[in-house]
């Protein structure tokens, strides 16, 4: 006759089961680790700011460096510097830069209205933007963003119905 394995009272029916159970909980636990790393690697995040890409340049129109004054900042000692409202964007994905260039522009003399963050982090360089009727404050403000920040002029002006006066979007450098 064949003998039959009966199970006795404690012992576990499906011990196998469990051993096969815990291979693939101990596979899961290694995919989700996996896949964390490589959310972290594509976002840029923790250990892996550092490979973050900083080659792109913004996507707006190819702005200029401003290299002489022109001839209307030439009265920027009689400007008021409080005059614009001005808009400090973050355009370098670093925490805490537009506050920083906040800080700095108020120290300076000159009245931010709002900070942010820039509709992407590719800013390589600090880039200002002016509404038509304040270019005046184009040398002055290059001059004084230029002692601590890479900065550079953008052709293309704030629209008129724009709540600033003038932009200035914080690049990496």
């Amino acid at each position: 006759m064949d003998e039959q394995q009966t199970p006795t009272a404690g012992s576990p029916i499906y011990q196998e089961s469990q051993a096969k159970n815990a291979k693939w909980l101990w596979f899961l636990i290694v995919l989700v680790i996996i896949g964390a790393l490589v959310f972290a690697f594509v976002r840029g995040i923790g250990p892996f700011s550092q490979f973050q890409k900083t080659s792109q340049e913004e996507v707006s129109p190819t702005p200029f460096v401003l290299e002489s004054p022109s001839p209307e900042a030439t009265a920027g000692a009689e400007l008021d510097k409080s005059e614009p409202k001005i808009r400090v964007l973050n355009g370098s994905g670093t925490a805490g830069v537009a506050s920083s260039v906040k800080d700095f522009l108020e120290g300076k003399g000159y009245q931010v209205t709002s900070i942010g963050n820039a509709a992407n982090y590719d800013f390589t360089q600090t880039v200002i933007r002016f509404k038509e009727g304040f270019k005046k404050f184009e040398e002055v403000l290059f001059s004084d963003l230029s002692d601590q920040y890479s900065v550079k002029v953008d052709s293309e002006n704030l629209e008129a119905t724009d709540s600033a006066d003038i932009e200035v979007i914080a690049g990496a450098k």
